[in-house]
């Protein structure tokens, strides 16, 4: 007989110990935790804030979501408000708004909305904007920027702020960025990029703006 997972389920209140075995977090409603929480999946629907170390499996969040201590979490999908102070994911899927106060390493993200972070290394990251966007370093193998077609937001509302986009192969659209740096760069419509390097070809759109173009060689 296969035991099923022990599930608990929070509707409110601070809670400072959680079951010991339990394998499965339901939040439904206003709930902080104070504790370390290692489980195999989280469930959130609401306000929920969890002030330690998180490690799960998946984290599924529907409204508005804090993880105020170090997370490492296999795989994230948020609708709604994700907050993280620094972590280690292997895919996180966002819809809505994700902030990354420290830093943040994962292999895929995927976010059509808003990111606010200080520090971005993916090996594959892509953007819907849907308002402005700031990112500190944003380090991938892949990043492609675009805006998202459906918000009714206007155009110039739709930007990223970066100071440093680095990875290999960029595509890039409604980006401001003080560097640039890839072996292949494509430098799309309503771009303003002080300083863009190449290894091996670049492109830009003439609606966009770049000062400087400077060819790095190849290691």
């Amino acid at each position: 007989m296969i035991q099923k997972p022990r599930t608990v389920t929070l509707t409110n209140g601070n809670i400072k110990t959680l079951t010991a075995d339990c394998e499965q977090l339901n939040i439904r409603g206003s709930v902080a935790l104070h504790q370390e929480v290692r489980l195999k999946k989280i469930s959130s629907h609401g306000h929920s804030s969890f002030h330690s170390c998180v490690v799960a499996q998946t984290l599924n969040s529907s409204g508005a979501c804090t993880i105020k201590g170090f997370c490492e979490i296999n795989e994230i999908k948020s609708a709604g408000s994700l907050k993280m102070e620094a972590g280690q994911v292997i895919k996180i899927n966002s819809s809505g708004k994700l902030t990354i106060a420290q830093s943040l390493k994962a292999e895929t993200v995927d976010v059509i909305g808003i990111v606010k972070a200080v520090e971005i290394n993916a090996e594959r990251f892509a953007l819907k904007l849907s308002g402005e966007s700031e990112i500190g370093d944003l380090i991938a193998d892949d990043i492609w920027i675009e805006k998202d077609k459906i918000s009714i937001l206007p155009l110039l509302k739709k930007k990223l702020n970066c100071n440093r986009l680095r990875g290999k192969h960029l595509r890039l659209s409604y980006t401001n960025a003080d560097i640039v740096d890839g072996d292949v760069v494509i430098v799309g419509s309503n771009c303003r990029i002080k300083t863009l390097y190449y290894t091996d070809s670049y492109s830009i759109d003439p609606n966009a703006k770049v000062q400087q173009v400077i060819r790095r060689e190849k290691e």
